[in-house]
């Protein structure tokens, strides 16, 4: 491993790490309505495209990036799963392991082939986006009648740490992936649930389960500012290189993320 490649990675761990510690400042200090969409801000995939363009090339990120629509589609089956899982009946700790390990086998199954066959149809990802969004939507926006939260939403210092360390582990691998095993192989674990896997975790531990509905019931919107960005890192990458390239494509999202907010405080 090459002193640039560990420079990366090391970079790409802290950046993503700290970068998830900001959202849950932000996600705290947000009402009801928006601290899911908040949850869904585009922090793993920005930071890992970023990195993964700085290890291989801008070009590259255009490439690979198409199949993400469709990868953010997937975490929204992943957190159905998982938070449907967590009504059913057990000690704590033995529903989070069944949440867990159920939600990431499903996850695993449907992303790695992704990856094999280097799926780029973006017109094809896009749609499965779609579909698996509006899945997401009416299991945990439309069906549950849950009624408003009563608890703030807080994290510990400990809390923030494990968010931390967790999503920027996965960046980091990402970034690892696509230097080693190509960068379809990076951009599939840039869309790894790691922000989403660590929040349920805390929640589930900390609280019950209508509460994990609460929490994650805008999280379908949410995904749409997350769409945004590889979508527009496609065509922003290649043209204004990777500094210039998020920038465009985080405009891109938060104007998107804007809009949302406005209309959910209406």
């Amino acid at each position: 491993m090459t002193s640039l490649l560990v420079i990366q990675l090391l970079t790409s761990f802290l950046v993503g790490g700290g970068f998830i510690a900001f959202l849950s400042f932000m996600a705290e200090r947000s009402s009801e309505k928006i601290a899911g969409i908040i949850i869904s801000l585009p922090s793993t995939i920005a930071i890992s495209l970023f990195f993964i363009g700085w290890a291989t090339s801008p070009q590259k990120v255009a490439e690979s990036a198409p199949l993400l629509p469709l990868s953010i589609g997937i975490i929204m089956v992943f957190a159905t799963i998982y938070i449907y899982l967590s009504r059913i009946k057990l000690k704590k700790i033995y529903s989070m392991l069944l949440c867990t390990s159920v939600s990431l086998v499903v996850w695993f199954a449907v992303s790695i082939p992704l990856a094999i066959y280097k799926f780029s149809n973006l017109t094809l990802s896009i749609a499965g986006y779609v579909i698996l969004t509006c899945f997401g939507y009416y299991f945990l926006t439309f069906k549950p009648k849950e009624q408003s939260l009563h608890k703030p939403l807080k994290y510990s210092t400990g809390q923030k740490i494990f968010r931390a360390f967790f999503a920027g582990s996965f960046i980091a691998l990402a970034v690892l992936l696509s230097k080693t095993s190509g960068p379809f192989w990076g951009s599939v674990f840039s869309g790894f649930p790691a922000v989403y896997l660590s929040t349920l975790m805390i929640f589930h531990w900390h609280y019950d389960s209508e509460f994990l509905f609460k929490i994650y019931k805008n999280s379908p919107l949410g995904t749409i500012p997350l769409m945004i960005y590889p979508v527009a890192a496609i065509y922003t990458f290649p043209v204004l290189g990777i500094i210039g390239g998020t920038i465009a494509a985080y405009a891109a999202s938060l104007a998107c993320f804007f809009l949302l907010t406005t209309l959910k405080k209406r």
